[in-house]
């Protein structure tokens, strides 16, 4: 493979989109690809494993990945189980927020909030077409032993995997805030399938969120871990995936909602 650093973005990109295809890379439209490509600074080889490592991940789980319960759906949004920033930190960064206080794992299982996990990833593209780096915060308040039992091994490993060999940007850094004194329990659930270059990009902060503000800043980051924005408004994300302007440019129509049961009273779904 040619030396990129001597080429053109445009050329980086012809040289891409002609391994994608040599590789079976299924979706091949030029927004799609360049996610990738800027996500990983334009490094073929690292950018091409990523998009491959996304789309198995995705064929191998198609029929529950892309087939959504909507009260489960609404539920983890609304109640920003899993949110991302509007704004960028200090670095350029997204950024993150697992909150799991909120997660009740006899409503919905670990598995269901990834699979929203990866349409909340498709929304944010939506609003921001290039995303270079995302850093997570992983925020465990109140993380009993019933959510610890939600959680398995074979669960552990496959987030793992999504969030650092998956994805289209980089993993910059990982905040653990707020853990309790059962962290130790959870870490060695998840730590097995952690490599070494993952683990290196782990702070445990406690309440001390002076490193966190350092490389994402407190203006946009919420009251409950010391941030004092105001902009993270929970039904923002169901306003987006159903603007029909946004289902047309952005291919949701691949996903299916699926009713279980009638949503809930004034839900942004009915627009």
């Amino acid at each position: 493979m040619e030396n990129v650093k001597q080429c053109s973005e445009g050329e980086i990109y012809r040289t891409f989109e002609k391994s994608a295809k040599e590789k079976g890379v299924k979706r091949l439209d030029e927004e799609f690809l360049r996610r990738f490509l800027i996500g990983h600074q334009y490094d073929i080889i690292t950018s091409l494993k990523a998009v491959r490592n996304f789309e198995s991940f995705v064929d191998r789980r198609r029929s529950r990945w892309l087939k959504l319960d909507r009260n489960n759906l609404e539920k983890i949004l609304l109640d920003q189980i899993v949110d991302v920033s509007d704004k960028n930190g200090l670095q350029g960064q997204k950024v993150v927020w697992i909150r799991l206080e909120k997660w009740d794992p006899q409503v919905f299982t670990a598995d269901e909030l990834l699979e929203v996990s990866g349409l909340l990833c498709e929304l944010v593209y939506a609003k921001s077409k290039e995303i270079e780096c995302i850093d997570v915060i992983v925020d465990l308040h109140n993380f009993s032993l019933r959510h610890l039992y939600g959680l398995s091994p074979k669960f552990a490993k496959r987030m793992v995997f999504f969030i650092s060999q998956c994805l289209p940007m980089r993993l910059s850094h990982v905040y653990v805030v707020r853990q309790p004194k059962i962290f130790h329990l959870v870490y060695s659930l998840f730590k097995p399938f952690i490599e070494e270059k993952t683990r290196n990009l782990i702070t445990v902060c406690g309440y001390d969120y002076d490193v966190m503000f350092a490389t994402i800043g407190p203006d946009i980051l919420p009251s409950e871990i010391g941030g004092t924005s105001t902009d993270l408004v929970p039904s923002r994300w169901l306003k987006i995936l159903y603007n029909k302007r946004v289902q047309k440019e952005s291919r949701f129509d691949c996903y299916f909602f699926e009713m279980t049961r009638p949503l809930l009273d004034g839900n942004p779904w009915q627009m």
